[in-house]
C-alpha cells in the first residue's frame, strides 16, 4: 500500500497565464498522450499534466481508479460487465466511512480485463476492455488457460488439447 492512499491531491495548480501564452495553448494541437484520446491537454499542472483534463482527473492521485503507467485503467467503470456485481453495494464496504477509502477498496475489487490479450495483438483502447469483478476475471482466466504456465508441459500438444477442452466452456461464457 502506498504511503499516499490516505491522499487526494487536487487537480493541479492553474495559475495566471498571460494572454499570449493562452493563446499559443488555444492555437496549439497539443492533444492527450493517451493513444485512444484525441483531446488537447489539461492547462492543470501537476500529475497527469500531460493528459486532457478528463484523464488527469482519473488518476489514482486525485481519487480516481486509473494509472498513468496502465493505460487500460482508464476505462474502468463502476460495476462488473459480465454478472453486474457493485462493489460499493457490497456490505463490508458499505461500513467503511471514509470516502476515499472505501472508493479505493471498492475500486480494487474490479479488474480491467483485455478482450483480445496484448500477446494476441489487443490494444489499450475502450473498444478492447471491460471491468470484471475478481470472480469474473478469475473464472475467464481459468477458461482461457491463463492460469496455466505453458512451460509446465513438456508436449505442447498436451497444452492444447487443454485448452480445447476449455474452449468451448469460454466461448459460451464470454462470446
Amino acid at each position: 500500500m502506498s504511503r499516499f492512499f490516505f491522499e487526494v491531491k487536487k487537480q493541479g495548480y492553474k495559475g495566471k497565464k498571460s494572454e499570449s501564452t493562452l493563446r499559443w495553448y488555444e492555437k496549439a494541437d497539443i492533444t492527450c498522450d493517451l493513444d485512444f484520446c484525441d483531446k488537447r491537454k489539461t492547462p492543470y499542472k501537476g500529475n497527469g499534466s500531460n493528459l486532457c483534463k478528463h484523464h488527469q482527473s482519473l488518476l489514482r492521485d486525485y481519487g480516481g481508479p486509473a494509472r498513468y503507467d496502465r493505460p487500460w485503467t482508464f476505462h474502468k467503470k463502476k460495476t462488473c460487465e459480465c454478472c453486474g456485481h457493485d462493489p460499493w453495494k457490497h456490505p463490508m464496504v458499505k461500513k467503511i466511512e471514509n470516502k476515499l477509502v472505501r472508493d479505493r477498496v471498492a475500486n480494487g475489487m474490479l479488474i480491467v480485463d483485455h478482450i483480445h490479450t496484448q500477446r494476441d495483438g489487443g490494444g489499450h483502447g475502450p473498444e478492447n476492455v471491460q471491468t470484471l469483478c475478481l470472480d469474473c476475471n478469475q473464472i475467464k482466466s481459468t477458461l482461457a488457460g491463463d492460469t496455466m504456465p505453458k512451460k509446465l508441459y513438456k508436449d505442447p500438444a498436451d497444452y492444447d488439447k487443454i485448452i480445447e477442452h476449455l474452449k468451448p466452456y469460454y466461448d459460451k461464457l464470454f462470446s
